[in-house]
């Protein structure tokens, strides 16, 4: 399914974004607060709600670590900006590309065979208002689903296991200089994300979506009124 929210203006929101990291694992769902727990698995960009960006494993320390080699690589066929890191889910890893935003599931245990891929077809004008190359920096997982954005403004959620389109919504125009960079943000049942466009005039906002549906629950602008701020009342 498909919805769309038509002729809205949100831009960059990481400031919103990186406010929220700091929130604690209690507000993911079970499902994503147990792999994020877990040091076998990459369930964030991050690593987890602390953003440490750090593994707790210690196979690998500062006596072995020499000893480190390649065991085997993957190509996206991209040759543009790839931004953030794989996510590891049990025994399978998804790898994100740059514009045209590729998502591939690999099995970590046959990791020469791609369980499945989603690669959207997008109009190449989006590559235009894009800041920066046109990077990606990765995709989010929750509610058995991986969460991911493409550069024309789109917010996909994909079954895990399947590849499967769950739901799709618009939240941000390229026509106006709007697009989609940075990595959704899963909390608890919600995705948060904004688009970027700042560079060009573009009025930023935090978007949030429901996970299981796509709906937009409500956005908050980085400026206007206090309706749009969605301030709770005045300061004194």
């Amino acid at each position: 399914m498909k919805r769309k929210v038509a002729n809205v203006s949100v831009s960059a929101a990481i400031g919103g974004l990186l406010v929220l990291a700091a929130v604690q694992t209690a507000f993911a769902d079970e499902d994503l607060t147990k792999r994020v727990n877990d040091p076998n698995q990459w369930a964030t960009q991050t690593g987890g709600y602390n953003s440490q960006h750090n593994s707790t494993l210690d196979q690998i320390n500062k006596n072995n670590v020499k000893n480190v080699k390649a065991a085997w690589s993957f190509s996206t066929g991209v040759l543009h900006g790839h931004e953030g890191a794989p996510l590891v889910i049990g025994d399978m890893m998804y790898i994100h590309s740059a514009f045209p935003n590729n998502t591939f599931a690999v099995n970590l245990n046959d990791p020469g065979k791609i369980v499945w891929s989603h690669k959207p077809k997008q109009d190449a004008s989006t590559k235009a208002v894009m800041c920066c190359d046109i990077v990606d920096r990765g995709v989010a997982y929750g509610a058995g689903q991986i969460v991911k954005k493409q550069a024309d403004g789109h917010l996909l959620a994909l079954d895990a296991k399947t590849g499967k389109v769950n739901w799709k919504v618009e939240l941000c125009d390229p026509k106006v200089g709007m697009t989609f960079t940075q990595a959704p943000y899963v909390v608890k049942d919600t995705v948060l994300i904004g688009c970027s466009g700042a560079e060009l005039g573009v009025r930023g906002a935090v978007n949030a979506v429901d996970l299981k549906t796509g709906a937009l629950k409500w956005r908050a602008f980085a400026t206007g009124p206090d309706s749009e701020i969605r301030l709770a009342k005045k300061l004194q």
